[in-house]
């Protein structure tokens, strides 16, 4: 099984976020796997990479990981080992698959 990237599809709306200037939002850490994915494109042969809206239930993510685990975003590496610091998920990613990591 190849392990599981989630990431919000952006951008979105958060009815919730009471800010009249805004509508339209961004996750900053899924914007960060999205560059890093973007200078990477090989990543994309050794991961499934799946863009999901931001409403909740995220029942893709449910299913794997259950309901109290629905923070994006999340690579899954099995059903016990799970990486959500969109740092991490780059490191890992560079140091199993090469390619580009975050500038320490």
């Amino acid at each position: 099984m190849k392990p599981i990237l989630f990431v919000l599809k952006m951008p979105f709306e958060d009815n919730d976020v009471e800010d009249s200037n805004n509508s339209s939002w961004f996750c900053s850490h899924c914007a960060l796997i999205e560059g890093a994915l973007a200078v990477n494109p090989s990543w994309n042969d050794h991961i499934e990479i799946r863009r999901i809206p931001f409403a909740r239930p995220r029942n893709e993510v449910v299913e794997i990981l259950g309901e109290n685990n629905q923070w994006l975003p999340v690579l899954i590496l099995d059903k016990k080992n799970t990486l959500t610091d969109p740092l991490e998920i780059s490191t890992y990613l560079a140091t199993t698959y090469g390619g580009a990591a975050p500038h320490p």
